[in-house]
């Protein structure tokens, strides 16, 4: 059969190269503090695990690190599908906020807080958001195991049963280099593993924006690999 791949693949499943994935789903915002939020959202995140909270409103757009402290399940509603699944509440505490972030935060807060007759210090006071609907979205990094790379894409394992063609910002680290090659990918391909338990998927993703930068230290890697 003849080869119409246009780069060659090499197969690097056991090298302990991993690819960071940023991932973002929409939340509600249910309140808020200069200190920390409670969101309502359909994702179960991990405790202590940090999140990026990006707040959007009709002034600006305030993106806020913090950690999840607590989480509980609300209530199960139904998809689009029609399935039932689980909502839940999530309590961040932000960090980073004795920053020009916590300018941001306080102006978003003043800007948005339901009672405004008022005027209070806002350090260690939790509001309730006049809008919340309009509220946010959470940006948070998978790490996947990279079994096969090319010039042109690689092949990932995963947890999740990617949609084709959806892009993603990732990272990708070379052994004994400092810092990530940071490129946007698209989803080529994605399917399952037969066999695993939980469900893992193949996915293939194709590098389509990448500075030349990162360009040239994917080619110095591919050459390391032939010269093998």
């Amino acid at each position: 059969m003849e080869e119409r791949r246009k780069y060659k693949r090499f197969i690097i499943e056991g090298m302990d190269i991993h690819c960071k994935m940023l991932f973002t789903t929409d939340v509600r915002l249910l309140n808020i503090s200069f200190g920390g939020a409670a969101l309502s959202l359909s994702e179960k995140l991990n405790m202590g695990g940090e999140y990026t909270l990006k707040i959007e409103s009709e002034e600006n757009v305030v993106s806020v690190p913090g950690v999840v402290v607590w989480e509980k399940m609300t209530e199960l509603t139904k998809n689009e599908r029609g399935e039932m699944v689980p909502r839940y509440e999530v309590g961040m505490r932000f960090k980073d906020v004795f920053t020009y972030k916590g300018n941001e935060l306080i102006e978003f807060i003043e800007s948005n807080i339901v009672e405004k007759k008022f005027k209070v210090r806002l350090k260690g006071l939790r509001v309730n958001i006049a809008e919340p609907e309009k509220a946010t979205i959470l940006g948070y990094h998978k790490d996947y195991s990279v079994k096969m790379i090319s010039l042109g894409g690689m092949l990932l394992e995963t947890d999740l049963k990617l949609e084709v063609d959806n892009r993603f910002q990732m990272g990708l680290a070379f052994p004994e280099e400092k810092g990530q090659v940071q490129f946007l990918g698209r989803v080529a391909y994605c399917s399952e593993i037969s066999g695993k338990m939980p469900r893992r998927y193949d996915a293939g993703i194709e590098f389509i924006e990448m500075d030349e930068d990162g360009k040239k230290r994917l080619k110095e890697f591919i050459d390391l690999l032939q010269s093998f």
